[in-house]
């Protein structure tokens, strides 16, 4: 239940994804490991081991793909809250979507 008591402080915000520094560093990490992984593999004999190096490289690029994905997202939404905020400040309250009539 939320209490509307001023006295009760409010629970510390987590950091916005688009801020944080450990997003990128397992971007760049996932995609060092597809790569390494398919080197590392295709680089032996046989067909067995390009299949093995395929399916290994995929799941990293796959996850590299998707913390890509969140990053972005993230900084969309930042930049756009803060162009709403931008806009709100401006018209001194929520959009409505209305112009005023003269």
């Amino acid at each position: 239940m939320i209490s509307s008591d001023p006295r009760v402080p409010w629970p510390p915000r987590a950091s916005h994804p688009a801020d944080s520094s450990t997003l990128p560093l397992y971007m760049v990490l996932f995609f060092l490991l597809g790569v390494f992984s398919f080197a590392t593999y295709g680089l032996s004999d046989g067909e067995g081991a390009l299949i093995l190096a395929s399916i290994i490289s995929g799941v990293f690029f796959a996850c590299f793909l998707i913390l890509f994905a969140i990053y972005w997202v993230g900084y969309l939404l930042k930049g756009h809250a803060s162009w709403l905020a931008e806009r709100q400040a401006d018209s001194d309250g929520p959009s409505t979507g209305h112009q005023p009539e003269a």
